[in-house]
């Protein structure tokens, strides 16, 4: 709870410094933008968002079905829930704890909750590569943003960073004898120290849900069609969110800066780059990269106030209404 508390203090004190920042020039102009904005195009704004959201339930979803029967409307509710606990923890980390722990709860044992985790992530990582390669790809080809200096070190290393994650997964996964070797060190540590008493019996009993584990993982790539159909599902929910720009760019009026390419690109960017910032929602560092990339086609103080609007749909929205639902739920859970 402490450590939650703190999570939100930090996400309060960056929000303040962006809005400090953001505002300081033209607060007026901002704010008459903000208040004067299309009402209908917010809404699809948000709509798009919720997209996202239905279709990583969706992907969530079949992973679950394979160990027991889930209905899509829990898996909707988990899945913004889930946002909530992803947007308040850095790198995004409370989400998977928060969704073994729901599911455990809905009589799936702790391996079986781990491996629809794992499995998610898995999927959500080769989506992120896909689209990121092809977002590269596209810019190379149409020129959409120059990408040099300090901004083509950080594409390249946040890239290869999702790559490495990709590979600890499936080594996690499918790397049975990585596994044993990882418990090995693990319950001799704590036998050391004394935490276990019976280092045989404590072996053996995880031994054997490494091997359940194993098993269960490989449910994911033994239907081709079905994991294609995932990942394929999960580059769409990209698109939705990295869309919203664009959408949120017609509530202000303005419907020429920028088209759906140019906004699914630079979004993509800045999502890989700003995927290991140690903060929670990667606060500070997805303004700042918005407000660098997206600056090459538009001036302040509209693009503050396209920033503001999108980075509140995306991220500050969705993470009240998991906080909502989250508090409403919490004692079905």
């Amino acid at each position: 709870m402490k450590k939650r508390t703190l999570n939100l203090l930090i996400i309060v004190i960056f929000t303040l410094i962006v809005l400090y920042f953001s505002l300081k020039d033209n607060y007026h102009e901002i704010i008459t933008s903000i208040l004067n904005a299309d009402i209908r195009w917010l809404f699809i704004s948000y709509l798009l968002v919720l997209s996202y959201t239905f279709l990583k339930a969706i992907v969530t979803n079949n992973i679950i079905n394979n160990f027991k029967g889930y209905g899509i409307k829990k898996t909707f509710s988990l899945q913004l829930m889930t946002f909530f606990f992803n947007a308040v923890t850095p790198f995004s980390t409370g989400g998977q704890p928060f969704q073994v722990y729901v599911l455990k709860k809905n009589k799936l044992t702790l391996s079986e909750g781990t491996n629809v985790v794992i499995q998610e992530s898995i999927i959500h990582q080769i989506a992120i590569i896909i689209v990121g390669f092809l977002t590269i790809i596209i810019n190379q080809i149409f020129k959409i943003c120059p990408i040099d200096g300090i901004i083509f070190v950080l594409l390249i290393v946040g890239f290869l960073a999702n790559l490495l994650v990709l590979f600890l997964l499936f080594v996690v996964s499918y790397g049975k004898k990585i596994d044993k070797l990882l418990i090995g060190w693990v319950v001799n540590l704590l036998t050391f120290f004394k935490i276990v008493k019976d280092k045989e019996k404590q072996t053996k009993k995880l031994n054997k849900s490494i091997e359940n584990f194993n098993v269960n993982a490989r449910l994911l790539i033994s239907n081709k069609k079905k994991f294609i159909k995932l990942i394929l599902l999960n580059c769409l929910a990209f698109m939705c969110l990295y869309i919203v720009p664009l959408t949120v760019l017609f509530s202000l009026g303005n419907y020429n800066s920028f088209d759906g390419v140019t906004a699914i690109v630079l979004v993509s960017f800045v999502s890989i780059i700003s995927s290991y910032v140690p903060l929670p929602g990667g606060i500070g560092g997805q303004e700042y990269l918005f407000v660098t990339l997206f600056g090459f086609y538009l001036q302040k103080p509209l693009l503050s106030t396209l920033m503001l609007l999108w980075r509140f749909i995306t991220y500050y929205l969705p993470m009240i209404v998991g906080a909502i639902i989250f508090n409403i739920k919490q004692k079905e859970i």
